[in-house]
């Protein structure tokens, strides 16, 4: 596009506004961009145009000019209304100017000067005092002072290429490179200052905030970012309200009741006790008189209250002194965070209307310290605000810019293209080619330099700007009123105190931290509140250590649950409680991770104690019970018990006893080990024998009335006990197998919460399956055959051989497992151990008292029923055959050994008549009478004990070595 000379733009709206048409505008060949801006000037110049394009200018000439725009007046209320802060602006751009002149290191032959103009805080006026500049082709612009003017002339003047450093304009909208190319800025962007208040509020954790805005681009815009990053950030708007240009007081009496009361939407009981007052310092201070009206009328109406304030007049004292002169609650203000600039402050403070020519410094300090009268002048009284310093920065960026490119540092920047524009300007002698300035298009190269260099001022080492926005870095000073008690104890302890002796009208503002893009930092958090704690301001309470947040129906408002004896939370209001871990617990409130000790059977535990108590009790008695086996192992009645496979029942028992001891203590590899074989073995070395003691007792009761002749050769004592060995060593075997293809080992189980158990268990949960399921199959087996068979002869009579106790012995383990199975999978730990234990114990206990206490009781306590005392001559001379003779002679041995009467029914044969008659004493009529068949299960139903062939010689004197009872387990 090409670059129109300004002074033709300025004819251009003078024809606009004689004509009162824009037609104008397309016949003198404009671009759309100028168009349109010139079409608004020309719609709202009005009929001020003349009177504006001709007012008071400060300036200054040299060989560069930079412009300056300062809303020095308002438009609003006539010529002549100075705004007397801003005078100190346009004062500062000029000392800035001297002083850089005075600098033989900065453009050092080249003498900058100044054009300074009132934009009067309106964007037609501003233009054309922005086209003015541009027509006296000024090096850049600093300026304007508010949002709504700057992005006016960025478009204007970046449509004629000339830079505009802006001192107070922070917009977030300004900064798209795109719609505004040649603009930059010494403050930071609305953006950042929407991010220090977020982070304010979450600071001080308060979730529930409600928002008044001004109705001008800086406080609409701002408020609706500010309210999209609180809704990110999960605070919630209990009100947003945003004032009328035209409100009168009335109306914004009414905008404060209503954020003050209940929402009608809110689930909060009550409303939110922090306001964001988003606005320019005129709306900001009709909304403070509004809160100074109603607290008069209700004093407790802004009680808790905290207001926080926009940049904008979060340092202007005529609207801070209401929080002192009134109770309308706290004050947090942000501010941008400037330097000062002692020499200035001294300058100004000697400043009086001789020393400078500045139009509107006269105006001013003939108003403010004269009374109108000069010979009554009391002196300047001034403190530094908060744009002198972004003013300072601006002219120091824009000279040293120019200083870089007329005076190239080295070698690659000497041959840069803007460099090489620029170099006509400086001459040999030093003397400044102002024409060739005036007249190359620096601009682009001007602004690109601009933005990417850094620089060093009077007030900071370190200047630069974002070169993708033109911003400038962001950090914000927080304010509040402290009175001078607080501000020399505000690192003490005793607030209480402190914030009681507040003094409204002796408090003055004051930093008490600082923001910036790391984060906020406070001095103390309680400072700015008058009492003993932070006031809440959110729809729920603060979930305590130790609980989680849960969500409710808005982002603010939860409900709190205590996180379980595995989790913990080390903040407040977390939203997840975190994890102990395996083997972990939570402890101080759910606060902190102990880790768990490991559970197992201790040998102090109660369930020890009785397990070791039972165990010796056991192993005692079955101790006892060997001896005597082993010491009377040649009397009758030990031999007629199948001694071999007594022994190894007892040894079983024995073994089951000692195998409870390893359910105590921590379990190791080889304890895992051991309890495997201890525990299997024992069931196998006690059910096998009982087994094949039932099933011989079963064959010859039930299996001998088919059969004649000798009984087979497996139901012989010595087969049995071979055949005991085999099956026991089978199921060696089968622990041999899963010792090493399966093994069980120590690990550490985490699946019960809140414990850690020490288990002994396979690689995989399949593993300990086939380890476990394996041994007690093959026992099992056992276990139901020897039930049903010790059930088939429980009915015989006289409980001879004692297969009715065998029956209850069975029956007995069968219920323990039956009882104590379930309650090993549904326990754990200490239990599950214990019911292992006691469960063999009481199985073991059962078939020591129920198989052995009977034998031994006789064998110890009745040694004469342990012997043979009848005459065997007698039944040898008895008319009978040889087997009726043998069978006669174990019956009449059995009864005298278990002190039985024999009854024997008429039917019997002789040789058994005989051998009542020799027990009994009794005559039995018909004994002398022949039976050849002789059925011992029918001829004496009340003997209920198979009995093996004795072998008895031929002369019938004596008993063979192997006579035997077969007896129950």
């Amino acid at each position: 596009m090409a670059v129109m000379n300004p002074y033709v733009l300025i004819l251009v709206l003078q024809l606009v506004k004689r004509t009162g048409s824009v037609n104008v505008l397309g016949s003198v060949g404009l671009a759309a961009p100028l168009q349109c801006s010139i079409c608004e000037l020309g719609e709202t110049y009005g009929d001020s145009f003349d009177h504006y394009t001709n007012i008071t200018v400060y300036s200054k000439p040299g060989d560069v000019i930079i412009g300056g725009l300062f809303p020095l007046q308002e438009i609003d209320k006539g010529r002549g209304n100075i705004r007397t802060r801003n005078v100190a602006l346009a004062e500062v751009m000029a000392w800035t100017i001297d002083r850089i002149n005075e600098d033989p290191d900065v453009l050092p032959g080249i003498t900058l000067g100044f054009e300074i103009r009132d934009s009067f805080s309106n964007a037609p006026m501003a233009s054309v005092q922005a086209l003015e500049l541009a027509a006296r082709n000024v090096f850049g612009v600093v300026g304007p002072g508010s949002s709504k003017v700057a992005v006016h002339l960025a478009s204007l003047l970046g449509s004629l290429s000339y830079p505009m450093i802006t001192y107070a304009a922070t917009s977030s909208i300004l900064s798209d490179q795109n719609r505004f190319r040649y603009f930059a800025r010494t403050v930071p962007s609305d953006e950042f200052q929407v991010k220090a208040m977020v982070d304010l509020v979450a600071y001080y954790k308060w979730s529930f905030v409600s928002i008044i805005h001004s109705p001008e681009l800086y406080g609409s815009e701002g408020a609706s970012v500010l309210k999209t990053s609180l809704n990110d950030r999960g605070i919630y708007i209990d009100r947003y309200q945003g004032l009328q240009q035209s409100s009168d007081p009335s109306q914004i009496d009414e905008i404060l009741k209503q954020t003050l009361q209940k929402n009608a939407t809110s689930i909060n009981r009550y409303p939110a006790t922090v306001i964001i007052l988003f606005a320019t310092r005129e709306y900001a201070q009709a909304v403070v008189e509004s809160a100074v009206r109603l607290e008069k009328r209700n004093k407790r109406m802004f009680e808790g209250i905290t207001w926080i304030a926009s940049e904008s007049w979060g340092s202007e004292p005529s609207i801070i002194t209401h929080f002192n002169s009134s109770r309308i609650g706290n004050y947090i203000g942000l501010k941008i965070k400037t330097f000062p600039i002692h020499d200035f402050i001294d300058y100004y403070r000697s400043l009086t209307p001789s020393k400078t020519s500045n139009p509107w410094f006269s105006y001013y300090y003939k108003n403010e310290f004269c009374g109108g009268n000069e010979d009554n002048c009391t002196g300047t009284v001034y403190e530094q605000g908060p744009y002198e310093e972004p003013v300072l920065l601006a002219v120091d960026a824009l000279a040293h810019t120019l200083h870089r490119m007329v005076f190239p540092r080295n070698t690659s920047e000497d041959l840069d293209a803007c460099v090489l524009k620029a170099k006509p300007i400086h001459n040999t002698e030093g003397a400044g080619d102002l024409f060739y300035l005036r007249n190359s298009p620096l601009g682009s190269c001007l602004y690109n330099k601009l933005i990417t260099e850094e620089y060093k001022t009077r007030t900071r080492d370190e200047v630069r700007f974002d070169s993708s926005t033109g911003d400038f870095e962001a950090m914000y000073s927080i304010l509040t009123l402290l009175t001078a008690n607080i501000r020399n104890l505000v690192n003490h302890e005793g607030h209480g105190e402190i914030f009681n002796s507040r003094d409204p009208i002796t408090a003055s503002l004051h930093d008490i931290g600082v923001w910036n893009k790391t984060g906020i930092m406070l001095d103390d958090p309680l400072i700015p509140f008058s009492q003993l704690e932070v006031p809440q301001s959110s729809c729920s309470l603060d979930c305590p250590l130790g609980s989680k947040k849960l969500p409710g129906e808005l982002p603010t408002c939860w409900s709190c649950v205590e996180c379980d004896d595995t989790s913990i939370t080390n903040e407040t209001n977390a939203l997840q409680c975190i994890k102990c871990g395996p083997g972990f617990e939570a402890v101080n409130n759910k606060t902190a991770c102990q880790e768990i000790p490991p559970t197992y059977l201790r040998v102090d535990h109660p369930a020890s104690i009785i397990l070791i108590i039972m165990g010796i009790i056991g192993i005692v008695m079955t101790t006892g019970t060997i001896v005597v086996f082993i010491k009377y192992r040649d009397t009758p009645l030990v031999k007629a018990s199948s001694k071999e496979l007594c022994m190894v029942m007892l040894v079983g028992l024995l073994v089951g006893f000692i195998s409870s001891f390893l359910s105590i203590g921590l379990p190791t590899d080889s304890l895992c080990l051991l309890q495997l074989v201890s525990g299997n073995l024992f069931g196998t070395m006690t059910i096998v024998p009982i087994f094949l003691k039932t099933a011989r007792v079963y064959a010859l009761f039930f299996q001998s009335k088919s059969s004649a002749g000798r009984p087979p050769r497996y139901l012989l004592p010595v087969w049995q006990s071979m055949l005991c060995m085999v099956l026991v060593f089978l199921q060696m075997m089968i622990l041999m197998f899963i010792i090493i293809f399966y093994p069980l080992k120590q690990k550490t189980d985490y699946s019960i919460s809140g414990s850690v158990l020490v288990v002994c268990s396979g690689a995989t949960e399949q593993d300990t399956i086939i380890a476990l399921s394996a041994p007690v199959g093959y026992v099992m087996c056992f276990m139901v055959l020897s039930t049903v068979l010790s059930y088939q002869v429980r009915k015989l009579p006289s409980n001879f051989q004692e297969a009715r106790y065998i029956c209850f012995a069975q029956i007995i383990a069968i219920i323990v497992l039956i009882a104590f199975v379930p309650s090993y999978f549904v326990t754990a730990g200490i239990w599950q151990k214990f019911c292992i234990g006691i469960a063999t114990q009481i199985i073991a206990f059962s078939f020591l008292m129920l198989v052995f206490s009977k034998k031994v009781e006789i064998v110890v306590l009745y040694p004469e029923r342990n012997k043979i005392v009848f005459e065997k001559d007698k039944i040898n001379k008895l008319d009978m055959t040889r087997k009726e003779r043998r069978k006669s002679f174990l019956v009449a041995q059995h009864c005298h050994m278990c002190g039985q009467a024999l009854k024997p029914k008429p039917s019997a044969g002789a040789g058994l008549m005989a051998a009542a008659s020799l027990v009994t004493g009794l005559q039995v009529p018909g004994m002398n009478q022949r039976h050849p068949t002789l059925d011992i299960s029918t001829a004496v139903p009340t003997i209920t004990t198979t009995v093996e062939m004795l072998d008895v010689g031929e002369d019938h004197s004596t008993a063979g070595p192997n006579t035997h009872l077969l007896v129950p387990l």
